[in-house]
């Protein structure tokens, strides 16, 4: 049992060794060449979670949240120009998908009750400012987003209440959260104006991408966010 739980450190190393690097290429690439590395590190978190493949309610959430996010990307990364609302569409299916992961990992009664009233009302309040901040604007993407970031920041601050089995999934989401933030202030120009010298604009346009530099160590955590609850089911069994 020793040597599969080396073998499973090892991989996880790897793992995170390759998406540094495709990372790392991305940052340096231009034209078709970053587009396609952008889109590899996605699909490569979403395979490597298949080697944590077991019959559990944890590894399935988290594999359907992976598989969404490939579904997402396909839209945003391969497509030109992108195409937003089956994307958000999709990234909003993988939040539910880790919500539905989160919340069953709860055993405390109480803080489940919690958790679902404060997701309802987060979710409706954040609804409700759009429509207030946006009026007319108030469309299908910018509503659908609105639902898909409050369940990220809640799935991030759900996770670090449960830290001892969820920590390397908050770390995850915290990165996502950063991720797309920045994505958030790009796409904000649409509807508001943004001004050159302002600190939105300079995130916007940071001389890198920031928004990459990221998503890929966020997707490589969820990817790799069973690796401890993995080894210990294991080192039961032994």
């Amino acid at each position: 049992m020793k040597n599969k739980k080396t073998i499973t450190d090892i991989s996880v190393v790897l793992f995170f060794i390759l998406q540094a690097v495709l990372g790392y290429l991305l940052q340096i690439k231009s034209g078709d060449s970053a587009i396609y590395l952008r889109y590899a590190t996605v699909i490569a978190a979403c395979l490597f979670c298949f080697s944590f493949a077991e019959r559990s309610v944890a590894y399935v959430c988290t594999q359907i949240g992976l598989i969404f996010t490939v579904f997402a990307d396909r839209f945003l990364v391969l497509e030109n120009p992108p195409v937003q609302l089956p994307a958000i569409l999709f990234f909003s299916g993988a939040q539910t998908a880790y919500f539905l992961r989160i919340y069953l990992a709860d055993k405390n009664v109480v803080l489940r009750r919690v958790h679902l009233i404060t997701r309802i009302a987060v979710t409706v309040i954040a609804l409700a400012v759009t429509f207030a901040v946006l009026g007319a604007n108030a469309d299908a993407v910018a509503l659908v987003s609105v639902f898909y970031y409050a369940n990220l920041i809640l799935n991030a601050v759900f996770s670090f209440t449960n830290a001892k089995q969820l920590w390397l999934l908050g770390i995850g989401f915290l990165l996502f959260i950063g991720c797309d933030t920045v994505i958030g202030f790009a796409f904000l120009d649409e509807y508001l104006s943004i001004p050159a010298d302002s600190v939105i604009y300079d995130i916007i346009n940071p001389g890198f991408d920031l928004a990459w530099a990221f998503y890929v160590p966020s997707q490589a955590l969820i990817s790799a966010s069973l690796w401890k609850r993995t080894v210990s089911a294991k080192e039961n069994i032994s």
